[in-house]
């Protein structure tokens, strides 16, 4: 198999990632038992009061067994965290015009590897009984996201090969993602989501470039 030819698989592979995650975690949201960090009284999950951790717990805060959002939400964690390792190993294989880009993007790729290692970390450490190893992947996986945020933006910016909207796209989604770290967990979900419409975004567009 060719660079080129793997390069759009793993692009079409991250994209199908993304699409999963938001497929899975919506469903994990309708089984969830009830229950939040507060109230265990509550029926069902709440998008205003529940962390989307809370989707992967063993034990419902309500105490009700939560066997079926959990296989939901570590699935979505799962698929998305790998789909982002090839994703971020062929997106840096664009990047070879300047000698800043080249660095750039492999650091910004390593980081991106190590968010998507990060993300099934979260997937298998039920914070209600592996809190701590949890709440470690959490910093892994998002400080990563964070800081390869910056790198890829000033990549995509330098870069001739994508268009600029790309560039900007995911200069917005790393502000966003910054503002919405200490915004509790209706920022959380504002984070995932315009995570998971970037990476998306960005990846059609490779995906393009890479088919053309």
């Amino acid at each position: 198999m060719n660079t080129k030819n793997w390069n759009h698989k793993a692009f079409l592979f991250e994209i199908l990632g993304c699409s999963v995650y938001v497929i899975l975690i919506v469903l994990a949201m309708v089984f969830y038992p009830g229950g939040t960090p507060t109230n265990p009284n509550t029926q069902g999950y709440s998008f205003w009061e529940n962390w989307l951790s809370d989707l992967g717990l063993i034990q419902s805060y309500s105490g009700e067994n939560n066997i079926v959002s959990m296989i939901l939400f570590t699935s979505a964690l799962t698929f998305w965290g790998l789909s982002l390792i090839p994703f971020f190993l062929a997106l840096r294989s664009l990047f070879t015009e300047s000698q800043l880009e080249k660095v750039f993007s492999t650091i910004g790729s390593v980081l991106g590897v190590i968010a998507g290692i990060g993300l099934v970390g979260i997937a298998y450490t039920p914070a209600d009984i592996l809190g701590l190893l949890h709440i470690t992947f959490v910093y892994i996986a998002y400080l990563s996201l964070f800081v390869l945020g910056i790198l890829y933006s000033i990549t995509l910016f330098k870069s001739k090969r994508l268009p600029k909207q790309y560039a900007i796209i995911f200069l917005i989604w790393t502000i966003i993602f910054f503002l919405t770290l200490s915004m509790g967990i209706v920022g959380q979900k504002i984070g995932r989501f315009s995570t998971i419409i970037s990476f998306a975004y960005v990846g059609y567009g490779a995906w393009k470039l890479e088919k053309t």
